[in-house]
């Protein structure tokens, strides 16, 4: 049984654009607070904080709370617990901070597989890999490009086999004929 794990690369890609994201939302707050200073001067002209101040204020540490709790504790500590495992006869991904969550799916279930690869994921590890089954669904997230390439030939040798397989030919000719 091999044992894979999601790649930090997209961790950090996601830091960064996260980042990005929270100096862009600070900044259109902090551009719509001096708009509405410039429309209602007489409002503003207060010397203690305005309700709108405060709001706005409030809202960008909200977001700087939001960030810190998901972007640098929960999410490092989801993509510590992220695991997938291989073998000839199961998959098994294994996921979950405060509650695990475990899903298996038999390797002979799987009817077809579905590969997505984000722009540059060679170097952001968006790689996701979906696997279809009778009734049911499971995703590998986060992928190196190297295990989304390895895991995946592995699953499509294994439905060419039983597609070439004589016994499945028999299964079917029999199953034609009632």
């Amino acid at each position: 049984m091999k044992k894979y794990y999601a790649d930090t690369k997209s961790l950090n890609i996601l830091r960064v654009i996260t980042f990005l994201l929270l100096v862009v939302i600070t900044i259109g707050l902090k551009y719509l607070l001096y708009r509405l200073q410039l429309m209602y001067p007489d409002y503003f002209n207060v010397e203690k904080n305005t309700v709108t101040e405060i709001i706005i204020w409030v809202l960008i540490g909200l977001v700087i709370a939001v960030y810190v709790l998901f972007i640098l504790i929960f999410l490092p500590l989801w993509y510590n617990s992220v695991k997938y495992y291989v073998s000839d006869t199961d998959l098994i991904s294994v996921s979950g901070v405060f509650f695990k969550n475990t899903q298996y799916m038999k390797l002979s279930a799987i009817q077809y597989v579905t590969t997505i690869s984000a722009p540059l994921s060679k170097y952001t590890s968006f790689n996701f890999l979906v696997m279809s089954a009778h009734g049911g669904r499971m995703m590998f997230m986060f992928l190196s490009q190297s295990d989304l390439n390895e895991i995946s030939d592995f699953i499509l040798k294994d439905i060419k086999k039983r597609s070439e397989d004589p016994e499945n030919e028999n299964e079917k000719a029999a199953a034609n004929e009632e």
